[in-house]
């Protein structure tokens, strides 16, 4: 009697885990897809990313503009 009730057990394990991998992917599907928190987190750091690198590319221009006249300075001082 212990064997048949051991034997029910596995079976049923086994039916629920193929149940379970036979099923529809509609949750993996449903995930691929971004919801409305993600999409407005992914706004908010591209906002913040951009307000980041605003003043760094700002500096970067002002830089080479910097080493440009100092280059045409000394292309004129010769």
């Amino acid at each position: 009697m212990k064997k048949i009730m051991i034997f029910y057990v596995f079976a049923l394990f086994l039916g629920g885990v193929t149940f379970l991998a036979c099923s529809n992917n509609k949750e993996t599907e449903s995930k691929a897809e971004k919801g409305t928190v993600e999409k407005m987190t992914d706004k908010a750091a591209e906002e913040m990313v951009n307000r980041i690198r605003t003043p760094i590319n700002k500096a970067r221009a002002v830089n080479d503009r910097q080493e440009d006249r100092l280059k045409d300075m000394e292309e004129s001082l010769k």
